[in-house]
């Protein structure tokens, strides 16, 4: 967090002008961000569904580029659907 925090404030300090899709880590978004990202987390892990379908809007909230956010969201899924799909092999279900 204090990377994050500290690489924006040197941006700031510096006049960097942010393209569309960065995302500003102020100590705000360093705060919110990973901890709705841990609920998602918890909340996929409870009751079954992908974290990548809660994470996906987020960052089109964030201010991604829904591009670059439905590539993550999909890369996301890939690995929770592998995850799953071991689980079940392994425990021969």
């Amino acid at each position: 967090k204090n990377y994050l925090v500290k690489r924006y404030e040197r941006k700031e300090a510096c006049g960097y002008e942010y393209v569309d899709g960065d995302i500003k880590w102020d100590s705000y978004a360093t705060t919110l961000y990973p901890a709705i990202c841990a609920l998602a987390g918890f909340f996929a892990g409870m009751f079954g569904v992908g974290g990548g379908i809660v994470k996906g809007p987020l960052m089109l909230a964030m201010g991604v580029h829904p591009k670059v956010s439905s590539a993550s969201s999909a890369c996301m899924i890939l690995f929770t659907s592998f995850t799953a799909t071991t689980s079940f092999v392994v425990f021969g279900l």
